[in-house]
């Protein structure tokens, strides 16, 4: 006869497995803490993104499979008593029914997921900054290096190249010379004067 505690559990214990579970809209977290409570490893790929209304400006949770929560049991899940959590209504089944195993090479895609999301967030930020600083200065305008080797020597601007780069010219040593800059390393000063 199974104890108490046994009438709980969620699986038979045995090897570790890993699980999709099909999820409820909007109760992933949910899901991931009645598992978690139950001593059944959860997690459902998310992306922190920032958005901006009236001036506010807030964070959320942008998922990357809607509906899904991936559950690493300790053995064999009982099916059934997963299936009576409120947030949880199937998993992803083979053709003949059973609950299909997923790998832990998929799983560690999965997790890796968010890391290249928010490297490609950092790169699309740091372009548009580089744009909008290479838009502060214009094609003969005076400019000035605020950062660099140069940081103080002003400059007229040659070129604005697509990739956020400045051509620019200036005197060193009594000639001119001619260098291509990042547009955040210069600040515009307006039309030449110097």
């Amino acid at each position: 006869m199974e104890s108490v505690s046994d009438d709980r559990a969620l699986f038979h214990p045995g090897a570790k497995r890993w699980y999709a579970l099909l999820c409820r809209p909007q109760q992933e977290v949910q899901a991931e803490r009645w598992l978690a409570a139950r001593g059944v490893y959860a997690f459902h790929p998310v992306t922190r993104r920032k958005s901006k209304v009236r001036g506010v400006e807030r964070e959320y949770d942008r998922r990357y499979l809607p509906g899904y929560v991936f559950a690493r049991f300790g053995g064999d899940p009982i099916c059934h008593r997963v299936l009576a959590a409120p947030f949880l209504h199937g998993a992803l089944t083979l053709t003949n029914g059973e609950w299909g195993v997923l790998g832990p090479k998929r799983l560690a895609s999965l997790h890796e997921m968010r890391v290249r999301d928010e490297r490609r967030e950092a790169d699309q930020e740091e372009r548009a900054r580089r744009a909008l600083q290479a838009r502060r200065v214009r094609v003969g305008a005076e400019a000035m290096f605020r950062a660099g080797p140069f940081v103080g020597h002003h400059c007229e601007v040659v070129e604005i190249t697509s990739k956020g780069g400045v051509k620019v010219r200036f005197r060193l040593f009594s000639h001119d010379a001619l260098v291509e800059a990042r547009g955040c390393d210069l600040v515009g000063l307006g039309q030449k004067g110097y």
